[in-house]
């Protein structure tokens, strides 16, 4: 900015050979409205223009942008007045006239330079700025042969009052559970130096309450011995973090939303008093609680409904089990309980009493609401002293309960004979079951989250015996292969899958249809031949035709394994990987395996909602399949938040019981048929 046309034409030549762009204008408001629309990076001036001077000019840029564009003023070279008004008006530097113009670019250089320079400084100072504010980080300083403190300028809003002058002032904001460390801690440092680590809840009387404080130091090395002792340190609030950490660790061991022990924490309970004495003469009875019409309830009052009535039911157990060793939500709508019982009969008689107050209405957003109670139980002095195994034993009693049309079932006393069946006569009976048409498939449907419709099942066998009822087959299948009649019953599956996925599609309703093999099956020889006989005996579209192996076992044998599979979805088959996450496969074979779906074991899926540990495995195998272009099949979903959770993290379709539990082929038809799917409830 100058009034007089030959020195600006004379500093736009010169700079202009230096490399610079430069803009003109004549008045100090033409200079100032050029600065608002080209913001330059340096601005010179001359101090006398008609109008605004350059005085003014320097001021008003500096309202604009602060003291981040260098202003080089132009005076006359005894005009030391006029120096000083440039500086006072915000001025960087200045250059007398007549202008030595080699000096002129040097100066322009340098002023540049040390702009850069600032602005960096100035970023940083910014950052360092934000980011104590952010971690709630200041420091301090204290003089301790004067006893003096010394506080960054937050202190008083970190600390959550006007920040102590002195030790002692320290010392009378802190708890007095911790005060007596905190002084010794600063004492230490006075007098033998080292580092001060320390944490320390101030006074929870305060009007902020309580705040959780660390304080981080240093002894000072005084090149000076005269100078007085100083420690220098830095201190943070870490009231939310600490917060934020004490809940992370409720989570782990409760449910959110009953507040009730998860499994993890509930095995624990139940292994820490089988460890007590007194569990030497007195017996636990671990009980498994079922709600075996809550799934009604969520589809017809909404997920919302749902998650009071699990609250209210929650409460009850709390108010009908007083003094239990364990109570914990152990699924979706299931509850464990552990009570002390001296014996079976008043084992019983506890858990009835139970069962009895859950067996009241509950009401839920003014609506009476029953459930049915299903529960097995079983009980240490008959059953053992595993923590996990009582768990699982009275898992399984339930499910027996549930079959057999009773409240409550005790665990068998040997729960693995009980569970094979493996009596000779029962032998006899599986030998007869296929020739007399007792075997039948149910199906569990799975839902594409994409779309929310039903694309596939999974076929599982049942024994239909006709005195013992339907069986489940975890009760047979291991019988069978002892047996070694699973080749014959795994290639009626075959056929009978088959079979009701033409029937399906023929009724425009194609739906791909899971069948899962044996061990024995995938190791003979002659698997593809049965498949194939099956597939064109019933003129079955291979593609709605979905082979299931398990991890472990395609790791049997790899290399015959991917040899196989290369050869089934040649032929058009699908194949998908079993309890994918729970083996050893490397990710070497996984990516040589030729398969179509990866299905994650119900494992990760029961604990989702509960731990980062497994949504971190489910996000990596759900990413790995995305990257191979498989479908990822959840199992085991039984609640929304799992459901959303598995969506989230990019699972294709879900299965368990949030959707379904196994249907019968009619009943699998017609759910289908009108199926629908509101997410959220």
């Amino acid at each position: 900015m100058d009034d007089d046309p030959t020195t600006r034409k004379l500093v736009q030549a010169v700079l202009s050979k230096h490399g610079y762009e430069v803009l003109l204008a004549p008045t100090g408001q033409d200079g100032v409205d050029t600065f608002i629309s080209h913001r330059p990076d340096l601005v010179l001036m001359d101090v006398q223009m008609p109008g605004m001077n350059g005085f003014d000019a320097c001021a008003l840029i500096r309202q604009l942008d602060g003291h981040a564009t260098p202003i080089i003023m132009l005076t006359g070279s005894e005009d030391l007045e006029s120096i000083e008004s440039a500086f006072t008006a915000g001025a960087t530097d200045f250059i007398t006239k007549p202008i030595n113009f080699p000096l002129l670019a040097q100066r322009v250089r340098y002023a540049l330079r040390s702009s850069e320079l600032n602005r960096e400084l100035r970023g940083v100072r910014q950052r360092q700025a934000a980011a104590q504010r952010i971690a709630g980080l200041g420091f301090w300083v204290w003089t301790a042969d004067y006893n003096q403190l010394e506080w960054s300028d937050d202190a008083g809003t970190l600390l959550g009052g006007e920040p102590p002058t002195t030790l002692a002032d320290l010392l009378t904001t802190v708890h007095p559970g911790d005060r007596n460390r905190v002084g010794q801690a600063f004492l230490a440092v006075r007098e033998s130096g080292g580092k001060l680590d320390v944490e320390f809840r101030l006074h929870d009387d305060a009007p902020v309450g309580e705040r959780i404080i660390t304080m981080t130091g240093e002894r000072a090395e005084e090149d000076d011995p005269l100078q007085p002792a100083r420690v220098f340190g830095a201190f943070q609030n870490v009231t939310d973090s600490r917060r934020t950490q004490a809940m992370v660790d409720y989570l782990a061991f409760h449910d959110e939303l009953t507040g009730l022990a998860n499994r993890r924490l509930f095995v624990s309970q139940i292994r820490d008093f089988l460890a007590t004495p007194e569990a030497g003469h007195l017996g636990l009875m671990v009980s498994w609680i079922d709600l075996a019409r809550f799934a009604r309830v969520n589809e017809a009052l909404g997920e919302s409904s749902g998650d009071a009535l699990l609250a209210q039911v929650a409460q009850r157990l709390k108010s009908a089990s007083a003094g239990s060793v364990g109570l914990a939500r152990v699924g979706g709508d299931e509850f464990g309980l552990a009570l002390r019982c001296r014996n079976e009969s008043e084992a019983e008689d506890k858990l009835q009493r139970v069962v009895q107050a859950l067996d009241q209405a509950f009401t839920v957003n003014d609506q009476e609401v029953f459930v049915s109670v299903c529960a097995g139980w079983s009980l240490s002095l008959e059953h053992g002293q595993e923590a996990e195994a009582l768990l699982n034993q009275a898992r399984d009693a339930q499910q027996q309960a549930r079959l057999q049309g009773y409240k409550t079932l005790k665990a068998s006393k040997n729960q693995n004979a009980t569970r094979h069946l493996g009596s000779l006569d029962v032998e006899m009976e599986l030998r007869k079951a296929l020739q007399n048409n007792q075997f039948v498939l149910h199906y569990q449907p799975q839902m594409a989250l994409r779309g929310n419709r039903i694309v596939g099942v999974e076929s599982l066998l049942r024994w239909q015996h006709p005195v013992r009822g339907m069986v489940p087959p975890v009760q047979f299948i291991p019988l069978l292969e002892d047996m070694g009649l699973i080749q014959e019953v795994g290639a009626w599956v075959l056929r009978e899958a088959c079979r009701q996925a033409t029937e399906w599609a023929n009724a425009g309703m194609p739906l791909r249809v899971a069948v899962n093999l044996s061990p024995r099956q995938f190791m003979g020889t002659e698997l593809f031949g049965l498949i194939q006989s099956a597939v064109e005996a019933h003129q079955t579209p291979a593609h709605l035709v979905e082979l299931e192996i398990t991890e472990s076992l395609a790791m049997q044998d790899p290399d015959r394994a991917i040899e196989l599979l290369t050869q089934l979805r040649a032929a058009g088959y699908k194949v998908a990987i079993d309890d994918f996450g729970i083996g050893h496969s490397s990710l070497e074979y996984l990516l040589r395996f030729p398969i179509d779906t990866i299905k994650i074991d119900r494992a990760f899926v029961m604990r989702v909602t509960e731990t980062e540990t497994d949504r971190a495995v489910i996000r990596a195998i759900t990413a790995i399949a995305q990257s191979l272009q498989l479908t990822t099949v959840s199992e085991g979903v039984e609640t929304q938040r799992q459901c959303d959770f598995m969506e989230a993290l990019g699972a294709s379709e879900i299965q368990g019981y949030f959707i379904s539990r196994p249907l019968p082929e009619a009943a699998l038809k017609a759910f289908v048929q009108n199926f629908k799917y509101a997410p959220g409830g």
